[in-house]
């Protein structure tokens, strides 16, 4: 699902609902820590947050003007 927003993906209240539902559905965090990243200066880049499962959410995120467009997948542990 990919979703438009004005807001950046990482206060996005849509993104930390699908964080929250993540995590509740796959045992809360892990101990690690959550990785972002920007592959092009601001205009692009991705999230991850893991959760105690081995699964992790990730969020690529690719920002066009005032327009931010966010794209969420599941993977399952390695």
């Amino acid at each position: 699902m990919v979703v438009a927003t004005q807001i950046p993906a990482v206060i996005s209240v849509d993104g930390e609902d699908r964080i929250a539902d993540f995590l509740s559905r796959h045992g809360g965090p892990a101990n690690r820590q959550e990785r972002e990243g920007d592959m092009a200066l601001h205009s692009r880049g991705w999230s991850e947050v893991y959760a105690a499962d081995g699964y992790k959410l990730r969020c690529d995120w690719s920002r066009v003007g005032s327009m931010t467009q966010m794209s969420f997948a599941e993977i399952p542990p390695s």
